[in-house]
């Protein structure tokens, strides 16, 4: 019960994988083709017993022939002996006998085999046995007679004729039984005729059944075919659409985050050329008349004219902090001189206040083949990390290495510091998450691996093809 379970869940499961329609299909072709094979395997049957009482019939037809020949031989070697009175003719005679009685016998149970011939042929064969019988004794009779020196006796008996009579029976009964199983034989013949045809017909009509339940099925599966190829069609064009909309929502989210970036950008421009313009001014001017004070007051009052003197290095020092911050806002050196030499000054900048010993490889500096748009990506990724090793490093050496080729500027740069653990940034590492947010929203790729202990190794990859690159060039220092 188990295994029946067992089989009928996983029929259950494979009907639901190929679908309940297709399942039903081969389940009724498989039926056509067993009721098929039932029914033809009924008509061989019957074919087979139609052709099996044939044969029986011929033999019994054989048999009856023989039960003739063999009385015909028996009165033969009779007659001979009681003619004769050579005993030789009674070896032939006993074998005759004996060949008789086996041959009825076996007619008996051909008979008997089958309730048909019995009910036509058993009283018939069983009277003509009783006159073989008869037959038999008449002419033991007579042989005993004769072997016994009587043979005046044996020839009245035998000249008797009852002998010639059962003879003439026996022929007559045979006859008859012949005629009518050669009838009989006829009509079987006719029969088993009539019973192949109905075969070859069931044969073309189960043929024809099994034939329409395979061209139903495999119409079923050419419209389910053509149906999942369809909606595959339909999923791949569907697919192509949300393909097509993610592409183009990925490029506005990357046009949107580099207008971003640019904004960014033109903003801190304004702002460091409104700092160098109007407070560069003033401090200038300040710096002019505190001069101008001290001198007029230098003689007079020297404990003024001090003062006066230590201010103006103050005002120094906020000169040169407001040049600092004016730089950081918008590299001037990268707008002036371009990429190569604004990365190589601010790298020997951070060298000489980290005290590194740095390793550059960086292209020629006639390559004029950067737009402002990527160089002002890898100016600030440069700027980010030499000021974090500035910083946090403690590192003693510091290699940086820019490639340009025709699809990407590919940038490395790797110090052996302290390193860090990515997994635990401290809050506000915006510098790192600020460098991510540059490159990627120009569709770059940055990578950064670091372990404590192990320094710290950066390589970022800026592609060379960027979206609304034109008109980020046009925006970015308008």
């Amino acid at each position: 019960m188990r295994h029946l379970r067992h089989h009928l869940t996983a029929l259950r499961n494979w009907a639901d994988q190929v679908g309940w329609p297709l399942a039903l299909a081969l389940a009724g072709c498989v039926a056509a083709a067993l009721f098929a094979l039932l029914i033809n395997i009924l008509w061989l049957s019957r074919s087979e017993a139609q052709l099996q009482r044939v044969i029986d019939a011929r033999d019994r037809i054989e048999l009856l022939r023989e039960v003739d020949h063999a009385v015909a031989r028996a009165e033969s070697a009779q007659r001979g002996f009681l003619i004769q009175g050579d005993a030789r003719y009674l070896a032939p005679y006993q074998d005759r006998v004996t060949r008789l009685r086996d041959v009825l016998a076996r007619l008996q149970q051909s008979i008997a085999r089958h309730e048909e011939s019995e009910a036509r042929l058993g009283d018939p064969v069983r009277r003509l046995a009783v006159t073989v019988g008869e037959k038999l004794s008449e002419m033991d009779v007579t042989i005993n007679l004769a072997r016994d020196g009587n043979l005046a006796q044996a020839h009245d008996v035998l000249n008797t004729r009852v002998g010639l009579q059962k003879g003439i029976k026996i022929s007559s009964s045979i006859d008859a039984l012949i005629h009518f199983e050669q009838q009989n034989l006829i009509e079987q013949r006719k029969a088993r005729v009539m019973l192949l045809n109905v075969l070859r017909l069931s044969l073309l009509a189960t043929t024809a059944l099994v034939l329409l339940c395979v061209i139903l099925m495999l119409r079923r599966v050419l419209r389910d075919t053509a149906q999942n190829r369809r909606e595959q069609q339909q999923l791949l064009q569907h697919q192509s659409e949300l393909d097509s909309l993610v592409k183009q929502r990925t490029s506005e989210m990357e046009q949107l985050a580099l207008d971003y970036q640019l904004d960014v950008e033109r903003e801190r421009y304004r702002l460091a050329r409104e700092l160098h313009d109007e407070l560069g001014a003033v401090l200038t001017a300040t710096k002019i008349d505190l001069y101008w004070v001290q001198r007029q007051v230098q003689d007079q009052h020297p404990a003024i004219a001090d003062k006066l003197a230590k201010t103006q290095r103050n005002l120094d020092h906020g000169i040169q902090f407001k040049r600092q911050l004016v730089l950081d806002l918008h590299p001037s050196l990268l707008s002036t001189f371009g990429l190569i030499a604004a990365t190589r000054t601010l790298a020997e900048d951070a060298a000489a206040r980290g005290n590194w010993a740095l390793t550059l490889n960086l292209p020629d500096e006639n390559n004029n083949d950067i737009n402002e748009v990527q160089g002002l990506i890898v100016y600030r990724v440069v700027q980010e990390t030499l000021n974090n090793a500035v910083k946090y490093s403690h590192a003693t050496e510091l290699s940086l290495s820019l490639l340009v080729d025709t699809d990407y500027l590919k940038l490395e740069i790797a110090d052996n510091g302290v390193g860090m653990d990515l997994n635990r940034l401290p809050e506000g590492t915006y510098g790192i998450s600020g460098m991510h947010r540059r490159v990627t929203a120009i569709g770059g790729k940055i990578t950064i691996a670091s372990a404590p202990g192990d320094g710290v190794f950066l390589c970022a990859l800026i592609p060379r093809t960027l979206q609304a690159e034109h008109q980020a060039e046009r925006r970015l220092f308008g």
